[in-house]
């Protein structure tokens, strides 16, 4: 394990110390790691250590993210050095975990006299070809997951592209809703447009004319013509009673206005969105084996068409079979343990 060692007389802090140089209460910053022998060695003692292990592959510090290994020695929760195995619960244990979890299991052994059978086992003789059998499957599984993920993104930009055209037809949709109702509001105010453009072509004419015939009322008053000047006023008093007809007309009229009321129907509908559409995940299971089993209740039934199957917490199964118009319950043997007849043809299970 890495320590974090203090040289007293010098003061020097040392990420990793000489293993051996501890033992005889000597600090020594470690610059080898043997991993088979799970030692920290400084440049004396790995002189030492390769005349004895000269097949050892001894890391340097250039090297020193290999020294942090799987510790194989040492307790993975407490860090000491694993002495016994308990056969109740089929760990290895330090002193520690014997103290605190095992102390009343009842077949405990001692590792040294466990393992000096071992070698001639032929678990231990197949332990290789299961570790590389395992590595293969953990490399298949890797790349399918691999793979599994290069799904994942394509359904998720598939997804994406889903919902921005979804979006572009509810945008469609709403541009044809304006337009229409745009194209409503100016048929109105064309028609309007037109009322009120007639309205002041009418007063414009009737000034004009008032204002010519009083013009020549006036003109032939001046000559003293009598005759010609009633017929001037007769005629000046029709024009001032058609002008007051219109006049009459238009002011009974009542005054119009263009008033917009948006169907707030549809921005409330919006409102009470909290997406565009439900994304949900789906299991997609790989099955391994396929087996025909009947869940006929008794030999009169029908062929069984299976239009639902559901899967209960305890293992049970039902299912909805339509062409005996029954749903039926069976266990993890497949065997039929209850059923309930329809009236009808059942479509699905949920």
């Amino acid at each position: 394990m890495a320590t974090l060692s203090l040289n007293k007389a010098s003061e020097q802090v040392f990420d990793y110390s000489c293993s051996k140089c501890e033992e005889h209460d000597l600090t020594t910053e470690a610059q080898h790691y043997c991993p088979e022998c799970e030692d920290y060695l400084c440049d004396k003692c790995v002189k030492l250590h390769n005349e004895y292990h000269s097949k050892h592959t001894v890391f340097e510090r250039e090297d020193i993210q290999m020294w942090e290994g799987f510790p194989i020695r040492s307790c993975d929760q407490h860090g000491n050095k694993l002495e016994v195995h308990c056969n109740d619960h089929q760990e290895l244990c330090c002193s520690v975990c014997v103290a605190l979890n095992h102390r009343q299991c009842i077949s405990i052994s001692y590792l040294p006299n466990l393992a000096k059978s071992f070698l001639k086992t032929a678990d231990l003789k197949q332990l290789s070809a299961a570790m590389e059998k395992m590595r293969s499957r953990l490399d298949e599984l890797k790349n399918a997951r691999r793979k599994d993920h290069a799904s994942l993104k394509y359904s998720y930009k598939h997804i994406i592209a889903v919902i921005k055209a979804f979006r572009k037809e509810i945008n469609t949709i709403l541009d044809q809703l304006e337009k229409q109702t745009v194209k409503q509001l100016d048929s109105m105010m064309n028609d309007l447009e037109m009322c009120v453009k007639d309205d002041i072509e009418s007063c414009a004419n009737m000034h004009d004319k008032l204002k010519i015939m009083m013009e020549k009322y006036q003109l032939i008053s001046v000559k003293h013509k009598v005759t010609t000047s009633y017929i001037a006023y007769r005629r000046c008093q029709d024009q001032l009673t058609k002008c007051q007809s219109v006049i009459h007309e238009i002011e009974a009229r009542p005054k119009q206005k263009l008033l917009f009321n948006p169907k707030t129907k549809i921005e409330t509908f919006l409102k009470c969105l909290d997406n565009l559409g439900h994304t949900d995940i789906f299991q997609v299971y790989n099955w391994r084996s396929l087996k025909h089993v009947s869940v006929k209740k008794d030999r009169s039934e029908l062929a069984c068409h299976i239009d639902g199957i559901y899967e209960l917490p305890n293992g049970d199964i039902v299912i909805a079979d339509s062409s005996n118009k029954r749903v039926k319950l069976l266990n993890s043997q497949y065997q039929v343990i209850a059923h309930n007849d329809l009236p009808d043809y059942p479509q699905q299970l949920c």
